[in-house]
């Protein structure tokens, strides 16, 4: 009997117990919000208008030619390297690579968007060079064409 009130007490529970069952009813909403797949319905359906999709495609130069333009020397080998431009419009520059005799390939020189042409200078003595055939890249970012190869230039 409570003193003050004058109320008689009933059964204690204790406070673990509602924690418990609290828990317990927590769990098993989740497990059945959870376990049902959700649902839903359209009421109505459109048709979609024919849509297509189109990619550029980056051209290479055309038309590379390769001229020896000095081989006076011991050392130095000078070539000029001609090209018709890319019809690709947006293309930033040109990368010009040699094809050497002996199988290695190299980066000779590079030119902006508006070149078509390059003198380029190939170390004799540093390569063991003697002959090679150049390409021509188009470049717009991680783009790339490449022409076919020069005829073979020999110093």
């Amino acid at each position: 009997m409570d003193v003050l009130t004058g109320a008689v007490a009933g059964p204690r529970r204790s406070p673990r117990a509602g924690r418990t069952v609290a828990t317990a009813l927590i769990a098993l909403a989740i497990v059945i919000g959870f376990g049902m797949p959700a649902q839903a319905t359209f009421a109505k359906q459109r048709a979609l208008a024919p849509m297509s999709i189109a990619t550029a495609t980056m051209t290479p130069p055309t038309g590379v030619t390769a001229l020896l333009s000095s081989c006076s020397n011991g050392r130095w080998m000078t070539v000029t390297v001609s090209w018709s431009p890319s019809t690709f419009t947006r293309v930033t520059g040109y990368v010009i690579k040699a094809y050497r005799s002996d199988g290695q390939v190299m980066t000779v020189g590079q030119t902006g968007a508006g070149s078509t042409s390059a003198q380029v200078n190939m170390d004799k003595f540093d390569t063991g060079l003697t002959s090679a055939a150049f390409t021509v890249t188009a470049t717009l970012q991680a783009w790339t064409a490449e022409s076919a190869a020069s005829a073979t230039v020999t110093c």
